[in-house]
């Protein structure tokens, strides 16, 4: 199974938990649906919201990292 470019962040995230501040590649969009998703390794990358459809906008998506970051 692969894995698709949108939960995947260009800098290697996925290899550990990000702990960057304002990483660029904690969240991405999946250009057939718009939606956001949270890539591998940033807090909130498993939450039901991701696992399923994703977030309706980048700022949702990242309060969700803030919020599971905690």
């Amino acid at each position: 199974m692969t894995i698709p470019a949108y939960l995947l962040s260009d800098t290697g995230c996925e290899r550990d938990v990000c702990h960057a501040t304002g990483c660029p590649q904690a969240v991405k969009e999946n250009p057939a649906t718009g939606q956001f998703f949270i890539t591998m390794g940033h807090p909130g990358f498993n939450s039901p919201a991701n696992n399923r459809n994703g977030y309706a906008t980048r700022e949702k998506a990242l309060a969700a990292i803030r919020r599971y970051s905690r």
